[in-house]
């Protein structure tokens, strides 16, 4: 994909979240609420991701435990068990026998996904099904997948403000989209700094964490420049590592920096040891209202630095 298309694509983004909440919105024959107890989102690959970004979620705003088990039923799933099946392509045998599996015993399972034998499975056993649209392509990075699952939990009862969160989402991203067409220098600018180097990408928290993990998916599968995740330091020990990588790298390391509202306290000493051991960071700060808002915002700006290599690499 080109640099113009996926800048094309991400101008999409906000219309994609409001599209898969009405999507999910209006899905019938929802599981009774009656009775259930805890929930155990099951998926592999973009589903995973997808999954833990929704239980750090429900860490915040959830009425009952929320738990990502990637592709396993844990012993724990019963008739008290909401199990929603996550698969954006219904492609994953993993997922699909992990649904099979919480649906003998006796959990109450839901599909999110566009189609594959995950569908075709659910429309056998008669659970419903949240679509994904299979049309929305990689720029609509995890909103498309995040979005039905949080509108299915409030619709049950089992998490509160997610669609007030949705909209705030969607007004999040058109604003940083305005913003980057106003001024494009900071994403300019790491990206002038990254080709030949290696990107040592950092953020705190369970929203940082996710958020560090797109940006490395994205410099490295799409810009072409490798990238890798690290822990904000703690310590010197934790500089050390990240110092020895720059070191090992021809033309050294350029730090990037992720900031949110959500992040534990206590962070500006890590920062501080970063700015003594590093010539190079890049900082970006989210913005918007609420966690998902603020996840989504750092997504995006991960994918406008992929595009601004692209441009420069051709990757």
């Amino acid at each position: 994909m080109s640099a113009e298309e996926l800048l094309d694509a991400l101008r999409h983004l906000p219309d994609q979240v409001r599209d898969a909440a009405v999507a999910a919105s209006d899905v019938d024959e929802l599981p009774n609420r009656d009775g259930i107890n805890n929930v155990a989102i099951l998926g592999v690959g973009g589903g995973r991701v997808a999954a833990d970004v929704i239980e750090a979620i429900g860490e915040l705003r959830g009425s009952v435990p929320i738990v990502a088990t990637g592709a396993r039923c844990p012993g724990w799933v019963d008739d008290s068990t909401l199990a929603i099946a996550l698969s954006p392509s219904g492609e994953e045998e993993a997922t699909l026998a992990g649904a099979r599996q919480a649906r003998e015993a006796g959990g109450r399972v839901v599909a999110v996904t566009s189609g594959g034998p995950l569908r075709d499975a659910c429309r056998e056993w008669g659970v419903p099904i949240v679509p994904v649209d299979p049309e929305a392509g990689p720029a609509a990075g995890l909103g498309v997948s995040i979005v039905p699952v949080l509108v299915l939990l409030e619709r049950l009862g089992l998490a509160d403000g997610m669609s007030r969160a949705i909209s705030g989402v969607a007004t999040q991203l058109e604003s940083r989209h305005a913003a980057l067409d106003d001024d494009l220098g900071a994403v300019e600018a790491l990206a002038d700094a990254l080709p030949g180097r290696v990107a040592i990408v950092t953020g705190a928290g369970a929203m940082g964490k996710h958020a560090a993990r797109r940006w490395v998916q994205e410099i490295d599968r799409v810009g072409g420049v490798a990238a890798v995740r690290r822990r904000l330091p703690t310590g010197p020990v934790d500089v050390a590592t990240g110092v020895r990588l720059s070191d090992a790298t021809r033309d050294g390391a350029v730090v990037v920096v992720l900031r949110h509202d959500f992040e534990p306290e206590g962070l500006d000493g890590g920062v501080a040891l970063l700015a003594e051991a590093f010539d190079e960071i890049h900082t970006f700060t989210a913005q918007g209202d609420g966690p998902l808002a603020q996840l989504l915002d750092l997504v995006l700006l991960a994918d406008a630095v992929a595009a601004a290599l692209v441009r420069r690499t051709g990757a």
